[in-house]
C-alpha cells in the first residue's frame, strides 16, 4: 500500500531536526520502501511517498521522529487504483 509520510516542525525544533536528519539520513526502517521524498523550500517540513504492508514499520519510523516533528501518515492511491473504485459508482 502507498502512503504519504509528511512532517512539519516548529522553528524551535528546526536545528535539532536538521542535526538528526544529517546524522541518520532520515531513512525508513526495513519493511518500508521510500519511493521519493520532498522538502518544503521554507524549511518547515515535507513529505515522502512510501510503500509498505507493515504497519509496525510505519509506526517505528514515526517514533524515530515524532519527538521532534509532527508526523502524519496517510494511505494514498494512484489514478489507476482510484479509477477502479470510482468507475463503478460514477460511470
Amino acid at each position: 500500500m502507498l502512503f504519504t509520510f509528511s512532517w512539519t516542525h516548529t522553528p524551535a525544533a528546526r536545528d535539532a531536526t536538521i542535526k538528526q536528519f544529517m546524522a541518520t539520513g532520515g531513512m525508513p526502517p526495513a519493511g518500508i520502501d521510500m519511493l521519493s521524498r520532498y522538502h518544503n523550500v521554507d524549511g518547515t517540513g515535507g513529505f515522502a511517498i512510501c510503500q509498505s504492508t507493515d504497519a509496525s514499520a510505519l509506526a517505528s519510523w514515526a517514533l524515530d521522529w515524532n519527538g521532534l516533528i509532527e508526523i502524519k501518515i496517510v494511505p494514498i492511491m494512484d489514478d489507476e487504483t482510484i479509477s477502479g473504485v470510482l468507475g463503478p459508482r460514477f460511470a
